[in-house]
């Protein structure tokens, strides 16, 4: 009984290693998988077979041919056209929607302004991208999974407590997992942060580092030793509940100051407007000829690297990745965080993530890929057909 145990879990461990090498290569053959993965060439015959027969392997033809004039190695890769998956990005205004290929393939992204912060609302729009989606599905097996990021405390799939949204006790997952009959995953929007700079980027900033995420309010995303670490009831990254006292003394929420609606506050005050947009602000940032525009994001600059400082100080990370679309719109601010990082002796590279808008969702994207795949404990190198760093 035992020995048949270990046999079928050695089995479904080189299924695995198999589907990995698969999705990790536009084009492997099985020789190279076999190299790679250290299994015989029955072995890999065998798990083809099984694999092609699930609808898993896409065969590209022949390849070149060895130095030696042998035969050209068949190449397969994994099967984009297995199913896709649906990931969403609710957040206080917006719902953002991209649809992926299982290979991690983008088929369509789409932006929506919300009418409300009714939680009923919100699930109709996204009904009626779920239907959209099916309409337009050619692929083998259609919808195969579900992702939510959220701005919320999130604990295994449950939204504990979200600042916008009145969930009138709706479980989302249970709801959408029972309408469409697939997996659904539901993830703070800096934890998906942190699972996109893992997954997306290069793999030497991959083991241990942090997102800070800087929207209306601030979170973190930790991963450490390569996985994400969330903390009891989700509760890590709930940076902006941090109370810490301000320069008068006074106990203040970091929440507070280190936000999107802070610093737009601070810089329209300098502008003697209320309604300044991303690319006006750019346009005053880049200029610099505004000096009380110019202290302003000084003072965000200098109250962003205390954050900085103590972050380092508390997870110690090799690296800090920032996410955000303000702080990315104006690039001098961007420099002055880092420049004052750097003198406050932070000591670890400080980085501001590029195309911030889209990094939760390809995160969550990331996320439900790994699970309907069954590779959620491996190295996987996602792609993306959009220049975004």
């Amino acid at each position: 009984m035992d020995h048949t145990t270990n046999r079928d879990l050695n089995r479904l461990a080189n299924l695995k290693v198999v589907k990995q090498q698969l999705f990790n290569q536009a084009a492997i053959s099985r020789a190279e998988i076999a190299r790679n993965v250290n299994l015989h060439k029955s072995t890999i015959s065998s798990i083809f077979t099984e694999l092609d027969r699930e609808g898993y392997i896409k065969h590209l033809g022949r390849g070149e041919s060895t130095g030696s004039g042998g035969r050209k190695p068949e190449l397969f890769t994994i099967n984009a056209q297995y199913g896709y998956v649906a990931c969403f990005n609710i957040t206080y205004a917006h719902l953002y929607v991209m649809l992926l290929y299982v290979n991690g393939q983008e088929i369509s992204y789409q932006r929506e302004k919300l009418p409300n912060h009714d939680i009923l609302t919100v699930m109709e729009l996204i009904n009626r991208h779920l239907k959209r989606g099916a309409e337009i599905d050619d692929t083998e097996h259609g919808l195969l999974g579900i992702s939510f990021s959220i701005h919320a405390v999130v604990d295994h799939n449950q939204i504990i407590h979200s600042p916008y949204y009145d969930l009138h006790g709706i479980d989302l997952q249970q709801y959408f997992a029972n309408h469409y009959h697939v997996p659904v995953i539901i993830g703070n929007e800096a934890n998906l942060a942190a699972i996109y700079e893992r997954d997306y980027a290069e793999p030497k900033n991959s083991a241990n580092f942090i997102v800070l995420s800087i929207h209306r309010g601030p979170g973190i995303g930790v991963i450490a030793n390569h996985q994400l670490f969330s903390g009891y009831q989700g509760m890590v990254g709930e940076l902006g509940s941090v109370v810490l006292p301000n320069r008068k003394g006074q106990m203040q929420e970091v929440g507070d100051y280190l936000s999107v609606d802070f610093l737009q506050d601070q810089l329209n005050a300098a502008l003697g407007t209320t309604d300044a947009d991303y690319s006006t602000l750019h346009s005053f940032d880049v200029s610099g000829e505004n000096s009380v525009f110019n202290d302003a994001t000084d003072q965000f600059a200098h109250l962003t690297s205390q954050v900085l400082f103590n972050l380092r100080m508390l997870y110690g990370p090799k690296s800090i990745f920032i996410n955000s679309p303000l702080i990315e719109a104006m690039p001098t601010l961007s420099k002055k965080i880092i420049h004052q990082a750097a003198e406050d002796n932070v000591q670890v590279p400080i980085k501001i993530i590029e195309g911030s808008r889209y990094v939760s969702l390809l995160g969550a994207a990331a996320a439900i890929i790994r699970q309907v795949l069954d590779l959620q404990n491996v190295p996987l190198h996602f792609q993306w057909s959009r220049k975004i760093s």
